[in-house]
């Protein structure tokens, strides 16, 4: 090998965990893990007594087996949603692969923007190319849409305890919501159509991916996308069996199965609303508060949420990754697979908006 050659992979192996450093030093990635961190470590912080370690392991004992049989159903309503959106954009998807990229953003999912694992991984089994990634990824945003749509209502039909306040607070916040995306639409269609000539190749192919996704959006907003509500609403109303199998684990009165609905609905608007892409530190917090405007003293509070997310996300990772073992062969496909390249998957997508 020749001196230059040698200098040339010196400068490569050295380059590389540089460029993988920058990547982690993102602020868009260290923005939200240091404040879901925050939230969290407060949470714990409340959580810490001399009887805690006791009352979570009694969550554990009693509800463990629970959570997993109620875990199955749950993941299985997901999926359903996740194929029935990507079949209405047009995107044919066979379910063993559809299956392996929904599994691994089941387990990433806690993480900052962790979800959208799964187009990342549909997209490399099955070849798309921007299109279809584009209207793929709209499918998952669509499910936070759904959950919304169900959890507003409730939260607003439930209310915060001795809070009314929260109600118009939560309308005003659904309201801008509505305004931003639909201010985001119209400057997106303006300036496909009014890009300077000059403008980078790169500028130009994210705007097309933004355009293509709003656009997706639009063809959701339809009679059919309707059905979807209704398993939406039982893999929701699962999870908050979850909270509420763990307050009574806890031998905690006075908190009804309605009321852990209310709490969970507050829970997952809090995640899709407030825009910090992470589960992590939100989801604890906002249940600790919703616990304690219920009446649940702070410590048991905090043990409650972070029991269920021990068990909840844990029995999810548990599951999703087996799932990915009896799939592997498939999960193999994404990890060799070269970049995304058009397809026929892709190619339907791209012809459905004709």
């Amino acid at each position: 090998m020749t001196a230059p050659e040698t200098t040339s992979r010196q400068q490569k192996h050295h380059a590389r965990p540089k460029g993988w450093v920058r990547r982690l030093a993102n602020p868009r990635i260290v923005v939200p893990v240091v404040v879901g961190i925050g939230l969290l470590a407060y949470v714990i912080s409340v959580a810490s007594a001399p009887q805690s370690g006791a009352q979570l392991w009694q969550i554990v004992q009693r509800t463990w087996w629970i959570i997993l049989l109620l875990i199955v159903p749950y993941l299985a309503f997901r999926a359903l949603v996740w194929h029935e959106l990507l079949e209405q954009l047009g995107i044919d998807v066979p379910w063993r692969p559809l299956l392996v990229a929904f599994a691994g953003g089941e387990i990433t999912k806690s993480l900052p923007a962790g979800v959208y694992v799964q187009n990342y991984l549909i997209a490399r089994l099955e070849h798309f190319g921007q299109v279809a990634t584009a209207r793929s990824t709209m499918a998952s945003t669509a499910m936070l849409g759904l959950e919304a749509a169900l959890a507003v209502p409730v939260a607003l039909l439930l209310g915060w305890p001795g809070t009314p306040w929260v109600r118009w607070m939560l309308l005003g916040i659904v309201a801008a919501w509505i305004a931003i995306v639909g201010l985001a639409w119209l400057l997106v269609n303006f300036g496909v159509h009014h890009l300077p000539a000059r403008t980078p190749d790169w500028v130009r192919s994210v705007t097309r991916f933004i355009e293509e996704f709003l656009e997706a959006g639009g063809e959701l907003v339809a009679w059919r996308t309707a059905r979807s509500l209704v398993p939406t609403a039982a893999y929701m109303f699962i999870y908050a069996v979850d909270l509420y199998v763990i307050v009574r684990a806890l031998g905690i009165p006075g908190i009804s199965l309605l009321d852990a609905t209310g709490m969970y609905a507050f829970v997952v608007l809090t995640v899709i609303l407030v825009p910090i892409p992470t589960e992590i530190g939100l989801t604890e917090f906002t249940g600790l508060m919703a616990l304690i405007a219920y009446g649940i003293p702070q410590p048991e509070a905090a043990i409650v949420i972070l029991g269920l997310r021990a068990l909840a996300t844990g029995m999810t990772i548990l599951v999703s990754a087996a799932l990915l073992i009896v799939l592997r062969r498939e999960l193999s496909r994404a990890q060799r697979a070269p970049e995304a390249d058009s397809t026929p998957t892709a190619s339907t997508a791209e012809g459905s908006k004709s």
